[in-house]
């Protein structure tokens, strides 16, 4: 090809500044595009920050919120009207709290540092005891706050905290991450590194299922009633279990979802899930459906990053559902 004056026409060359402003005005487009679908979703009608600088373990029920952070002591709040009840430390040490749990009656709480865990009474907020127990991974708080489930690296312990005693120990091939108990004292459920989740019978200690997954697991969760378990391991499928028959009743969710919080409504008719990444879904039991979504608050609607969800729990008369997230936001959700 040829120009009028018969010399070989040169061929325009792209503008890299031009290209890179159109990426920049694309890339604009997209964040807006996210912030108006995050405004979609339904508003918190409550949030309150209870830490400026983040928190590391929450444990959440109807009135109170008990949050750690990676150093110093746990603080245990009342929600309505929202006040500073307690702050607790094992002894003088002044490592953070790495778990924390509140027994479903509200009359106790446990607080695990990596290597020990106390025991606290809510209504004073006296120091019950205090164990050395090495690598401590999850805890949960039976509904009477009499007994713990405690991971450790190799399997989990069913341990009477009035009578400073192992019950059961419940093996496992690698460290224990994550556990649950039902609300009256039938089964335990604990979730490994060694990719499995098990279900164990309270009432002789002995295995009742184990579910093989393909990773380790993130988050395991039992109805109150018992007659539903719910395990997630990273990456991987939200499967609800029926414990009576140990088959799966429903997937939930997307194939590859990593929860980190889980807790059943009391009538065991929905489950509440907490994501990695900010956000919250509502499941019906039943058919496995997403009822409803949220996005809890970030710093910046602009910003890709996101504060996990750390605990969940359902009011009283199950209409609204409490979250908190490692920003240190607590918010009120309308079912």
């Amino acid at each position: 090809m040829k120009n009028f004056n018969g010399l070989p026409a040169i061929k325009p060359q792209p503008s890299y500044e031009n290209a890179d402003m159109i990426i920049r005005a694309i890339l604009a487009l997209w964040f807006v595009a996210i912030s108006t679908g995050c405004d979609r979703t339904p508003k918190a009608d409550k949030t309150v920050v209870l830490a400026n600088d983040g928190i590391f373990s929450a444990a959440l029920t109807d009135h109170y919120a008990l949050i750690g952070r990676t150093s110093g002591p746990a603080e245990l709040w009342q929600l309505k009207p929202r006040a500073l009840l307690h702050s607790w430390k094992h002894l003088e040490d002044e490592s953070g709290i790495v778990h924390a749990a509140i027994s479903g009656n509200e009359r106790y709480a446990v607080t695990a540092q990596r290597d020990s865990i106390a025991w606290w009474r809510i209504a004073d907020g006296a120091l019950l005891n205090v164990w050395s127990l090495p690598g401590i991974g999850s805890l949960s708080l039976s509904h009477d706050g009499f007994h713990a489930l405690i991971g450790l690296p190799d399997k989990a312990v069913y341990f009477a905290l009035n009578q400073g005693l192992t019950l059961y120990a419940f093996p496992h091939d690698k460290a224990v991450l994550t556990t649950s108990l039902d609300r009256i004292g039938h089964y335990a459920l604990t979730g490994s590194e060694d990719s499995t989740a098990k279900l164990w019978d309270l009432t002789n200690g002995t295995l009742k299922f184990s579910w093989p997954h393909h990773n380790k697991l993130a988050t395991v969760a039992l109805s109150d009633d018992g007659q539903y378990a719910l395990t997630n391991a990273a990456l991987s499928q939200v499967h609800i279990w029926k414990t009576s028959t140990g088959k799966v009743h429903k997937d939930v969710g997307p194939k590859l979802l990593t929860l980190s919080a889980a807790r059943f409504s009391r009538d065991s008719k929905y489950v509440v899930t907490g994501r990695t990444s900010q956000r919250i879904d509502l499941w019906r039991v039943s058919t496995g459906k997403l009822e409803k979504l949220w996005r809890p608050k970030k710093e910046d609607a602009w910003r890709p990053s996101a504060a996990t969800i750390l605990s969940l729990s359902f009011t009283d008369n199950e209409s609204k559902i409490w979250s908190i997230a490692a920003n240190g936001y607590l918010q009120r959700w309308k079912k």
